[in-house]
């Protein structure tokens, strides 16, 4: 894969310094699908700070799965926090857990599914810019398309961090729930 970077660059003839920080991928109708989503995976793993994907279906693609791992980690931090805000406020009652269950069981699937198919996806260390800032900083000239997606490279340790610890602290509560309920 790292043979691809070269081509990728190779284009834009860009000084190092500002290699390393951003990188195009332009839309080019001789490329085919699979070279374009190569030279993609290829930036997402070399870890540009900004990338700029001009092809719009691969940038809708790369939208959509953005936008579905953020759903899968929203979700399960917002179901688990409501079992961890609502854990204190309830005795271990069968209301109790009819509520912490169901919603704890969303947190810690959603928690599961993102852990086990994102983390390890270099995509979801990356969150679009909508407002074009990082746009700024890279030449017109070297653009094609008026109007490309632009991703930008986030620190996603303190959101894993949260989003495990959470998920972590649910198992506990709805554990302690069942076992006060079913052995007591």
């Amino acid at each position: 894969t790292t043979n691809l970077l070269p081509t990728i660059m190779e284009e834009d003839r860009v000084s190092q310094q500002q290699a390393s920080k951003y990188c195009i991928i332009h839309e080019d109708e001789e490329v085919e699908r699979e070279a374009a989503e190569c030279r993609l995976e290829t930036a997402l793993e070399e870890g540009f700070d900004v990338i700029i994907i001009e092809p719009l279906w691969l940038g809708d693609e790369t939208v959509r799965w953005i936008k579905f791992g953020n759903f899968l980690h929203k979700t399960s931090v917002l179901s688990c926090l409501g079992v961890v805000a609502c854990a204190p406020l309830l005795s271990p009652s069968l209301s109790s857990l009819l509520l912490h269950a169901p919603l704890g069981s969303l947190g810690i699937a959603c928690a599961a599914l993102y852990n086990l198919s994102w983390q390890f996806d270099p995509c979801c260390k990356y969150q679009v810019d909508y407002k074009g800032t990082e746009l700024t900083a890279v030449p017109s000239n070297r653009l094609v398309s008026p109007s490309p997606l632009v991703l930008v490279r986030r620190n996603d340790i303190y959101r894993r961090i949260l989003h495990n610890s959470l998920t972590l602290s649910v198992i506990a509560i709805v554990g302690w729930k069942v076992y006060k309920y079913y052995l007591q």
